[in-house]
């Protein structure tokens, strides 16, 4: 079963972030440093603190096992455990961590989000599937195809590479799949709220749901100020 874990981040204060940049991995810092709005860098900060609490308090590892290299494609992985796989996401309130033993891929994203309307990227199929909603359940069946299409490209880790409408899914009120244009038939979609109308999908080879777990804000700070130089440097 993929583990994703969430974070609210309104549970972080000021000082609560500023400890956060003092002790993230200088790339971590300099990727937060870069935006413009304090609610954009405190996200980037804790999507990291967030990945630092999963790697090794649910799986045991040491800062030392924490150094990553990039792939061709740019994705991150773990030099000395590439066997165990993660994805990062955030939006709004919540930052989201999906940890396996396989390939996995998480986005997270709000309603909200599919005011605009970018269904014409999509496969013609999803973009008819969005267009027949009512116009006050346009926006969440967007969101909804679209996180589970982000998953699943975050799950090939190939990037831009992959273009949104080569593949399409399911119409997620049924359990969603991957209908064509598959690169890889091994993975399955999952999907579920989360909060106040956000929506987290999931994309792994495993095929027993989403096991969502939210650590405390103490867990996330505790995790963060162990001791080492070695930290995770990610996307």
């Amino acid at each position: 079963m993929p583990t994703v874990l969430v974070f609210d981040v309104d549970r972080l204060s000021e000082a609560d972030t500023d400890r956060l940049h003092r002790v993230a991995p200088a790339e971590r810092r300099a990727r937060a440093d870069r935006f413009h709005f304090a609610a954009d860098r405190r996200r980037c900060l804790a999507a990291g603190a967030l990945l630092r609490h999963a790697l090794l308090t649910r799986h045991g590892l040491t800062p030392g096992d924490l150094d990553t290299a990039r792939d061709a494609y740019g994705k991150p992985y773990l030099v000395r455990v590439p066997d165990l796989h993660f994805s990062l996401s955030h939006a709004g309130r919540w930052v989201a961590c999906g940890t396996s033993g396989t390939e996995i891929g998480v986005d997270i994203e709000h309603t909200d989000a599919g005011a605009v309307d970018i269904s014409h990227r999509f496969a013609p199929d999803e973009h008819a599937y969005v267009a027949a909603a009512p116009a006050d359940r346009r926006a969440r069946r967007l969101v909804r195809i679209w996180t589970l299409k982000e998953s699943y490209v975050k799950y090939l880790g190939r990037g831009l590479s992959v273009p949104m409408d080569s593949f399409s899914v399911r119409a997620p009120d049924r359990r969603p799949r991957i209908l064509r244009g598959t690169l890889d038939p091994r993975p399955r979609l999952e999907q579920v709220p989360h909060g106040d109308d956000y929506w987290l999908a999931a994309c792994s080879r495993e095929d027993t749901g989403i096991s969502v777990v939210e650590p405390t804000r103490k867990d996330l700070l505790a995790a963060s100020d162990l001791p080492g130089r070695l930290r995770p440097r990610l996307a």
